[in-house]
């Protein structure tokens, strides 16, 4: 395996790792917000699979933004001057 392909599947996988801690996160903020009088156990179980699906979500979007500036930096390179 090429070290190029290792480099875009760990920074695939750090993203995805990145965006399931986001929705778990925002998951914790929105168990503590909504009363429990009003939180059934089905809701919560959807909005949990809802903030994961988000998070997997932000994940991808995270890849292909760092995947774009990774490959957009060679543009804003300098050129090395010839003599």
């Amino acid at each position: 395996m090429r070290r190029a392909w290792i480099g875009l599947l760990v920074l695939l996988i750090g993203s995805e790792i990145i965006g399931i801690l986001l929705g778990h996160i925002f998951f914790g903020l929105f168990n503590k917000t909504v009363p429990p009088a009003v939180l059934t156990s089905f809701n919560k179980g959807t909005a949990y699979a809802a903030f994961l699906a988000y998070g997997i979500g932000a994940g991808a979007f995270i890849f292909l933004w760092a995947l774009l500036g990774v490959y957009g930096a060679r543009f804003f390179r300098r050129r090395k001057e010839t003599a």
